[in-house]
Protein backbone atom coordinates (compact mmCIF):
# COMPACT_ATOMS: atom_id res chain seq x y z
CA UNK A 1 0.00 0.00 0.00
CA UNK A 2 0.95 3.19 -0.70
CA UNK A 3 2.43 5.40 2.43
CA UNK A 4 0.21 8.63 1.41
CA UNK A 5 -2.36 6.84 1.32
CA UNK A 6 -2.38 5.55 5.35
CA UNK A 7 -1.35 8.94 5.98
CA UNK A 8 -4.31 11.01 4.22
CA UNK A 9 -6.33 8.12 6.25
CA UNK A 10 -4.82 9.59 9.55
CA UNK A 11 -5.38 13.25 8.06
CA UNK A 12 -9.15 12.25 8.00
CA UNK A 13 -9.31 11.00 11.24
CA UNK A 14 -9.73 7.25 10.02
CA UNK A 15 -7.94 4.35 12.03
CA UNK A 16 -4.29 3.01 11.04
CA UNK A 17 -3.90 -0.71 11.33
CA UNK A 18 -1.02 -2.64 12.72
CA UNK A 19 0.20 -3.51 9.56
CA UNK A 20 -0.01 0.26 7.92
CA UNK A 21 1.98 1.08 11.23
CA UNK A 22 4.50 -1.40 10.44
CA UNK A 23 4.70 0.00 6.43
CA UNK A 24 4.99 3.52 8.15
CA UNK A 25 7.77 2.25 10.32
CA UNK A 26 9.82 0.45 7.72
CA UNK A 27 9.72 3.92 5.10
CA UNK A 28 12.73 5.59 5.03
CA UNK A 29 13.47 9.43 3.94
CA UNK A 30 11.89 11.28 2.36
CA UNK A 31 8.88 9.54 3.22
CA UNK A 32 9.50 9.82 6.80
CA UNK A 33 9.13 14.05 6.47
CA UNK A 34 5.52 13.51 5.83
CA UNK A 35 4.72 10.98 8.31
CA UNK A 36 6.34 13.83 10.88
CA UNK A 37 4.32 16.50 9.46
CA UNK A 38 1.08 14.31 9.82
CA UNK A 39 2.00 13.29 13.48
CA UNK A 40 2.59 16.37 14.30
CA UNK A 41 -0.90 17.41 13.26
CA UNK A 42 -2.86 14.43 14.59
CA UNK A 43 -1.01 16.02 17.84
CA UNK A 44 -2.11 19.32 17.51
CA UNK A 45 -5.50 18.34 16.97
CA UNK A 46 -5.60 15.89 20.13
CA UNK A 47 -3.89 18.36 22.27
CA UNK A 48 -4.00 21.97 21.02
CA UNK A 49 0.03 22.49 21.26
CA UNK A 50 -0.19 21.71 25.06
CA UNK A 51 2.68 20.22 26.90
CA UNK A 52 2.57 18.52 30.16
CA UNK A 53 4.76 17.26 33.00
CA UNK A 54 4.25 16.10 36.57
CA UNK A 55 6.35 17.43 39.42
CA UNK A 56 6.27 13.92 40.91
CA UNK A 57 8.26 12.04 44.07
CA UNK A 58 8.97 8.94 42.86
CA UNK A 59 9.94 5.72 45.70
CA UNK A 60 11.20 2.41 44.96
CA UNK A 61 10.35 0.46 48.21
CA UNK A 62 12.13 -2.71 47.58
CA UNK A 63 14.59 -3.98 45.05
CA UNK A 64 14.41 -7.67 46.12
CA UNK A 65 13.71 -10.04 43.23
CA UNK A 66 12.99 -13.47 42.48
CA UNK A 67 12.20 -12.51 38.54
CA UNK A 68 15.62 -11.64 36.34
CA UNK A 69 15.29 -9.21 33.60
CA UNK A 70 18.59 -8.69 31.11
CA UNK A 71 17.55 -5.28 30.53
CA UNK A 72 17.60 -4.27 34.11
CA UNK A 73 20.66 -4.04 36.76
CA UNK A 74 18.52 -2.37 39.29
CA UNK A 75 17.07 -5.73 40.72
CA UNK A 76 19.09 -7.66 43.68
CA UNK A 77 18.68 -11.04 44.92
CA UNK A 78 17.91 -11.64 48.64
CA UNK A 79 20.50 -11.47 51.04
CA UNK A 80 22.93 -9.20 48.39
CA UNK A 81 24.79 -6.54 50.16
CA UNK A 82 22.56 -3.79 48.03
CA UNK A 83 19.51 -5.40 48.73
CA UNK A 84 16.60 -3.35 50.70
CA UNK A 85 13.20 -2.86 51.63
CA UNK A 86 11.83 0.20 52.96
CA UNK A 87 8.46 0.15 56.00
CA UNK A 88 5.58 2.19 55.28
CA UNK A 89 7.63 5.00 57.44
CA UNK A 90 10.83 5.07 55.25
CA UNK A 91 8.76 5.74 52.06
CA UNK A 92 6.48 9.02 54.43
CA UNK A 93 10.06 10.20 55.10
CA UNK A 94 11.02 9.93 51.53
CA UNK A 95 7.93 12.07 50.56
CA UNK A 96 8.46 14.51 52.89
CA UNK A 97 12.06 14.98 51.69
CA UNK A 98 11.12 16.10 48.64
CA UNK A 99 10.02 19.00 46.67
CA UNK A 100 7.15 17.01 45.10
CA UNK A 101 3.91 16.31 47.12
CA UNK A 102 1.32 16.61 44.62
CA UNK A 103 2.25 13.05 43.13
CA UNK A 104 4.15 9.93 44.48
CA UNK A 105 4.85 6.79 42.44
CA UNK A 106 5.69 3.76 44.39
CA UNK A 107 6.64 0.60 43.29
CA UNK A 108 9.27 -2.33 43.57
CA UNK A 109 10.60 -5.83 42.72
CA UNK A 110 8.68 -9.08 43.32
CA UNK A 111 10.18 -9.49 46.35
CA UNK A 112 9.03 -13.06 47.69
CA UNK A 113 9.00 -12.07 51.56
CA UNK A 114 6.47 -8.81 51.14
CA UNK A 115 2.54 -9.50 51.72
CA UNK A 116 -0.69 -8.22 50.34
CA UNK A 117 -0.84 -6.38 53.96
CA UNK A 118 2.38 -4.86 53.67
CA UNK A 119 1.51 -3.17 50.18
CA UNK A 120 -1.90 -2.03 51.30
CA UNK A 121 0.02 -0.63 54.61
CA UNK A 122 2.25 1.60 52.08
CA UNK A 123 -0.66 3.22 50.63
CA UNK A 124 -3.01 3.73 53.65
CA UNK A 125 0.18 5.25 55.17
CA UNK A 126 0.96 7.42 52.58
CA UNK A 127 -2.65 8.31 52.31
CA UNK A 128 -3.38 8.90 55.87
CA UNK A 129 0.05 11.61 56.25
CA UNK A 130 -0.75 12.76 52.66
CA UNK A 131 -4.58 12.87 52.25
CA UNK A 132 -4.59 15.10 48.99
CA UNK A 133 -1.70 13.51 47.50
CA UNK A 134 -2.14 11.39 43.77
CA UNK A 135 -1.03 7.94 44.48
CA UNK A 136 0.23 5.90 41.46
CA UNK A 137 1.31 2.51 42.58
CA UNK A 138 2.11 -0.77 41.16
CA UNK A 139 2.59 -2.47 38.22
CA UNK A 140 0.30 -4.95 36.87
CA UNK A 141 3.40 -7.22 37.64
CA UNK A 142 3.47 -6.84 40.99
CA UNK A 143 -0.39 -7.06 41.30
CA UNK A 144 -0.03 -10.74 39.92
CA UNK A 145 2.56 -11.36 41.68
CA UNK A 146 1.08 -10.65 44.91
CA UNK A 147 -2.11 -12.57 43.82
CA UNK A 148 -0.27 -15.62 43.10
CA UNK A 149 1.45 -16.15 46.43
CA UNK A 150 -1.61 -14.77 48.31
CA UNK A 151 -3.87 -17.20 46.41
CA UNK A 152 -6.98 -14.99 45.69
CA UNK A 153 -7.72 -13.24 42.63
CA UNK A 154 -5.94 -9.60 41.31
CA UNK A 155 -9.14 -8.03 41.65
CA UNK A 156 -9.48 -8.99 45.36
CA UNK A 157 -6.29 -7.17 45.80
CA UNK A 158 -6.96 -4.54 43.76
CA UNK A 159 -10.19 -3.72 45.85
CA UNK A 160 -7.99 -3.77 48.92
CA UNK A 161 -5.83 -1.17 47.30
CA UNK A 162 -8.19 1.34 46.18
CA UNK A 163 -9.82 1.09 48.84
CA UNK A 164 -6.65 2.28 50.82
CA UNK A 165 -6.10 5.10 48.49
CA UNK A 166 -4.40 4.22 45.30
CA UNK A 167 -5.57 6.40 42.78
CA UNK A 168 -3.68 5.23 39.69
CA UNK A 169 -1.08 2.53 38.38
CA UNK A 170 1.86 2.32 35.99
CA UNK A 171 1.61 0.50 33.16
CA UNK A 172 5.23 -0.78 33.54
CA UNK A 173 6.76 -4.70 32.81
CA UNK A 174 4.97 -4.76 29.44
CA UNK A 175 8.09 -4.70 27.64
CA UNK A 176 7.20 -5.98 24.73
CA UNK A 177 4.18 -7.74 24.57
CA UNK A 178 5.09 -10.97 22.75
CA UNK A 179 5.96 -14.22 24.46
CA UNK A 180 8.73 -15.46 23.13
CA UNK A 181 10.29 -11.89 23.05
CA UNK A 182 9.84 -11.78 27.21
CA UNK A 183 11.02 -15.06 27.64
CA UNK A 184 14.79 -13.76 25.78
CA UNK A 185 14.85 -10.44 27.67
CA UNK A 186 12.89 -11.10 31.47
CA UNK A 187 12.41 -14.80 31.62
CA UNK A 188 10.67 -14.63 34.86
CA UNK A 189 8.25 -11.80 33.96
CA UNK A 190 4.67 -12.56 33.78
CA UNK A 191 2.76 -13.72 30.76
CA UNK A 192 1.20 -10.82 27.86
CA UNK A 193 -2.20 -12.63 28.87
CA UNK A 194 -1.76 -12.34 32.30
CA UNK A 195 -0.63 -8.52 31.99
CA UNK A 196 -3.32 -7.85 29.91
CA UNK A 197 -5.97 -9.44 32.25
CA UNK A 198 -4.68 -7.14 35.48
CA UNK A 199 -4.43 -3.80 33.17
CA UNK A 200 -8.01 -4.71 31.92
CA UNK A 201 -9.20 -5.45 35.55
CA UNK A 202 -8.08 -2.72 37.08
CA UNK A 203 -9.72 -0.47 34.08
CA UNK A 204 -13.02 -1.95 34.74
CA UNK A 205 -12.63 -0.93 38.32
CA UNK A 206 -12.15 2.20 37.79
CA UNK A 207 -8.08 2.79 38.48
CA UNK A 208 -7.01 4.15 35.99
CA UNK A 209 -3.23 2.96 34.32
CA UNK A 210 -0.50 4.30 32.13
CA UNK A 211 0.60 2.30 29.35
CA UNK A 212 4.36 1.83 28.14
CA UNK A 213 7.11 0.24 25.63
CA UNK A 214 10.75 -0.71 26.34
CA UNK A 215 12.38 -0.76 23.01
CA UNK A 216 16.03 -1.15 21.71
CA UNK A 217 16.89 -4.28 23.03
CA UNK A 218 16.16 -7.45 20.70
CA UNK A 219 12.37 -6.65 19.75
CA UNK A 220 11.71 -5.68 15.85
CA UNK A 221 9.56 -3.40 13.96
CA UNK A 222 6.62 -6.55 14.14
CA UNK A 223 6.94 -6.67 17.50
CA UNK A 224 6.50 -3.33 18.52
CA UNK A 225 3.78 -3.37 16.33
CA UNK A 226 1.62 -6.25 17.45
CA UNK A 227 2.40 -4.45 21.18
CA UNK A 228 0.50 -0.90 20.36
CA UNK A 229 -2.11 -3.05 18.56
CA UNK A 230 -2.71 -4.75 22.09
CA UNK A 231 -3.10 -1.67 23.47
CA UNK A 232 -4.91 -0.18 21.43
CA UNK A 233 -7.77 -3.36 21.89
CA UNK A 234 -7.59 -3.06 25.55
CA UNK A 235 -8.36 1.02 24.65
CA UNK A 236 -11.19 0.50 22.65
CA UNK A 237 -12.90 -1.86 25.47
CA UNK A 238 -11.86 -0.08 28.57
CA UNK A 239 -11.18 3.68 27.79
CA UNK A 240 -8.28 3.49 31.27
CA UNK A 241 -5.03 3.76 29.42
CA UNK A 242 -4.05 7.43 30.01
CA UNK A 243 -0.85 7.75 28.67
CA UNK A 244 1.59 5.95 26.06
CA UNK A 245 5.38 5.92 27.79
CA UNK A 246 7.99 5.01 25.23
CA UNK A 247 10.95 3.70 27.32
CA UNK A 248 14.42 3.77 25.35
CA UNK A 249 16.33 0.57 26.92
CA UNK A 250 19.55 1.63 28.74
CA UNK A 251 22.28 -0.28 27.61
CA UNK A 252 23.60 -0.97 30.76
CA UNK A 253 22.72 -4.98 31.39
CA UNK A 254 22.64 -7.14 33.62
CA UNK A 255 25.59 -9.39 33.75
CA UNK A 256 25.05 -11.80 30.75
CA UNK A 257 22.71 -10.07 28.66
CA UNK A 258 23.24 -8.92 25.09
CA UNK A 259 24.89 -5.80 24.88
CA UNK A 260 22.98 -3.50 21.88
CA UNK A 261 23.78 -0.33 21.19
CA UNK A 262 21.43 2.79 22.58
CA UNK A 263 18.36 3.37 19.91
CA UNK A 264 19.49 6.14 18.10
CA UNK A 265 17.42 9.56 18.06
CA UNK A 266 16.11 9.05 14.36
CA UNK A 267 14.36 5.34 15.56
CA UNK A 268 13.04 6.86 18.64
CA UNK A 269 11.62 9.80 16.52
CA UNK A 270 10.09 7.72 14.11
CA UNK A 271 8.35 5.63 16.79
CA UNK A 272 6.98 8.48 18.15
CA UNK A 273 5.40 9.43 15.02
CA UNK A 274 3.92 6.16 13.99
CA UNK A 275 2.01 5.82 17.73
CA UNK A 276 0.89 8.95 17.27
CA UNK A 277 -0.68 7.88 13.82
CA UNK A 278 -1.72 4.83 14.93
CA UNK A 279 -3.10 5.51 18.51
CA UNK A 280 -5.24 8.80 17.16
CA UNK A 281 -6.88 10.37 19.88
CA UNK A 282 -7.97 7.26 21.35
CA UNK A 283 -4.38 7.19 23.30
CA UNK A 284 -4.47 11.08 23.59
CA UNK A 285 -1.20 11.60 25.22
CA UNK A 286 2.27 10.11 24.41
CA UNK A 287 5.05 10.34 26.74
CA UNK A 288 8.65 10.79 25.85
CA UNK A 289 10.75 11.04 29.11
CA UNK A 290 12.88 13.26 29.06
CA UNK A 291 15.05 11.60 31.90
CA UNK A 292 15.82 8.79 29.93
CA UNK A 293 15.78 10.61 25.85
CA UNK A 294 17.61 13.40 26.94
CA UNK A 295 16.47 16.97 27.88
CA UNK A 296 16.82 17.91 23.47
CA UNK A 297 16.52 15.02 22.56
CA UNK A 298 12.78 14.61 24.48
CA UNK A 299 11.92 18.28 23.12
CA UNK A 300 12.22 17.24 19.72
CA UNK A 301 9.64 14.29 19.65
CA UNK A 302 7.37 17.42 20.57
CA UNK A 303 7.14 18.45 16.67
CA UNK A 304 6.46 14.87 15.67
CA UNK A 305 3.81 14.02 18.21
CA UNK A 306 4.53 13.30 21.67
CA UNK A 307 2.43 16.10 24.13
CA UNK A 308 4.23 15.00 27.63
CA UNK A 309 7.95 14.67 29.08
CA UNK A 310 7.91 12.97 32.08
CA UNK A 311 8.20 13.85 35.87
CA UNK A 312 10.74 16.66 37.62
CA UNK A 313 11.68 14.24 39.75
CA UNK A 314 13.32 10.74 40.78
CA UNK A 315 14.17 9.73 44.45
CA UNK A 316 14.80 6.28 43.14
CA UNK A 317 13.73 3.44 40.14
CA UNK A 318 15.00 0.90 38.12
CA UNK A 319 15.33 2.95 34.46
CA UNK A 320 15.89 5.89 36.46
CA UNK A 321 19.38 4.66 38.53
CA UNK A 322 20.69 2.75 35.41
CA UNK A 323 20.44 6.16 33.28
CA UNK A 324 22.83 9.11 33.66
CA UNK A 325 20.59 11.94 34.00
CA UNK A 326 20.27 14.14 37.08
CA UNK A 327 17.29 12.62 39.55
CA UNK A 328 15.56 15.63 40.42
CA UNK A 329 15.29 19.19 38.01
CA UNK A 330 12.90 21.78 38.77
CA UNK A 331 9.01 22.39 36.77
CA UNK A 332 10.64 25.72 35.92
CA UNK A 333 13.26 23.82 33.90
CA UNK A 334 10.30 21.85 32.13
CA UNK A 335 8.19 24.78 31.37
CA UNK A 336 11.19 26.44 29.60
CA UNK A 337 12.08 23.97 27.45
CA UNK A 338 8.47 23.63 26.72
CA UNK A 339 7.92 27.46 25.68
CA UNK A 340 11.15 27.22 23.76
CA UNK A 341 9.46 24.29 21.83
CA UNK A 342 6.54 26.84 21.17
CA UNK A 343 4.23 24.82 23.06
CA UNK A 344 2.36 25.70 26.51
CA UNK A 345 3.65 23.91 29.04
CA UNK A 346 0.93 22.32 32.08
CA UNK A 347 1.76 20.55 34.96
CA UNK A 348 -0.54 17.71 35.42
CA UNK A 349 -0.99 14.53 37.92
CA UNK A 350 -0.53 10.92 37.18
CA UNK A 351 -4.14 10.99 35.53
CA UNK A 352 -3.19 14.05 33.64
CA UNK A 353 -5.56 16.27 35.40
CA UNK A 354 -4.62 19.81 36.35
CA UNK A 355 -1.80 19.42 39.42
CA UNK A 356 -1.06 22.40 40.05
CA UNK A 357 -3.67 23.24 42.68
CA UNK A 358 -3.47 19.38 43.79
CA UNK A 359 0.03 20.35 44.46
CA UNK A 360 -0.48 23.72 46.31
CA UNK A 361 -3.07 22.17 48.64
CA UNK A 362 -0.81 19.15 49.63
CA UNK A 363 2.33 21.51 50.57
CA UNK A 364 -0.12 23.87 52.55
CA UNK A 365 -1.66 20.57 54.57
CA UNK A 366 2.23 19.50 55.16
CA UNK A 367 2.97 22.79 56.26
CA UNK A 368 -0.20 23.35 58.90
CA UNK A 369 0.81 20.03 59.98
CA UNK A 370 4.29 20.59 61.07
Amino acid sequence: MDPNVILKAAIERQEVSAIEALMLMQQEDPIFADIFQVANEVNRRTNQGIVSFTHRTHVFYTNVSRASSKHCSYFRKKGDKEAFTLTADDVVAKIASSPAKGDVAIQGALNPDLSIEYLVRLVSTVREEYPHIHIHAFSPTEIFFASRRARVPAREILAQLKEAGLDSMPGTGADILNDKVRKKISPDRIRTADWVDVVKTAHHMGIKTTATIVVGHVENEIHICEHIEILRNIQKETGGFVEFQIIPHVPEPAPGAEVRPRMSQQHLMKLVAVCRVFFGQIIPNIQSPWALFGMPEAVQTLSVGANDLGGTHFQQGAYYQASSGPKYTAPEILEKAILKAQRRPKLRDSVYQDGSRKAQKTRRLAMAAR
